[in-house]
Formats: structure tokens, C-alpha cells, sequence
């Protein structure tokens, strides 16, 4: 697997978005809405939080998130691309151990509906429950691992087609 077919997979099941890298968020200042940040963690990070089980994270990973501040997705990029920013949110200590970053944004979009599509392409699964969905009763997790399946592409998404991602 590779960012590009990561990339496609997401687009894919998505059926909607923007790529964006590090030097193209200023497009999406202001702009609410959520996004898929991928990327690349080479060696294991260990989360322990009193809420979750330890576990050990690495290669490539996926995050839905929402910008709803007035910042919009811009500035929620700008800081998820930033290197050894101070943690703040679970996701800092992934992206801080990133080699490479890449986002797909969605204008007001939500990001429920994104993991949920995203799940349900058959394509992802939860890469560690609870991780950044503490506040959410929907999903089991924000943060998602690509699945192995050959077949993700031809799962139907029938049911989900014509579902906006809001």
C-alpha cells in the first residue's frame, strides 16, 4: 500500500473531496466542514490513556476530524501538518511521528459520516477503539487502519451512495 492508493481507496468510497497537502491549506481557511488525514507512521507509537487499552500504532493510518471553528479545515491542516507541535489531541503524537501527511477535504462534511462510509466500503476498520471519538456515541473509533481485503472495490455501497457526507 502506498499514499496514492490509500488516497484512491478513500476518494473512492468518499465519492466527494479536495487532496490537499501541507503547503495547500490557505484554499481552506475559514471553510467548516471535516477531513481524512493520512498518513505514514514507520515505527510503533504506544498509547496508554485511562480510557483505552494500550496499543501500539504504526505503518499507514487514517483520521476523520471536524473543523467547525473559524478556522476551518485550513487551519485544522495546517496544525496536523506542523512538526513538534505540542500535544494536544491524541492525533498529535501520530502526526508529530509521520513521515508523510496527506488530507482529503470535505466542505461541510462530517465526520461520523465519513468513518462510517468509510467502514462500511469495507476498505478500513477501526485501527484502535475509542481513539478520537471519546465525545462521540456513533463510532467505535475517528482512527482507522486500511484493510488487507482484495475485494474493498467491490463491495457494494448501494446503500450509501446517494448519502451526503454531512
Amino acid at each position: 500500500m502506498n499514499e496514492a492508493d490509500l488516497l484512491a481507496r478513500i476518494r473512492q468510497s468518499l465519492r466527494t473531496g479536495t487532496t490537499i497537502d501541507g503547503d495547500e491549506v490557505d484554499p481552506f481557511r475559514r471553510v467548516p466542514g471535516a477531513y481524512v488525514l493520512v498518513m505514514h507512521v514507520p515505527l510503533p507509537v504506544r498509547f496508554v490513556r485511562r480510557t483505552m487499552a494500550a496499543t501500539m500504532l504504526s505503518g499507514w493510518l487514517v483520521y476523520a476530524g471536524s473543523a467547525r471553528g473559524g478556522g476551518g479545515i485550513g487551519a485544522r491542516l495546517e496544525r496536523h501538518f506542523g512538526k513538534g507541535k505540542r500535544v494536544h489531541w491524541h492525533v498529535d503524537e501520530l502526526t508529530n511521528a509521520a513521515t508523510r501527511l496527506a488530507a482529503l477535504a470535505v466542505r461541510g462534511g462530517c465526520e461520523c459520516a465519513i468513518v462510517d462510509r468509510l467502514v462500511r466500503s469495507g476498505g478500513f476498520k477501526p485501527a484502535m477503539k475509542g481513539f478520537g471519538s471519546s465525545d462521540c456515541r456513533q463510532c467505535p473509533a475517528h482512527l482507522l487502519a486500511p484493510t488487507a481485503r482484495p475485494d474493498y472495490a467491490t463491495k457494494p455501497l448501494a446503500e450509501t451512495a446517494d448519502t451526503a457526507i454531512r
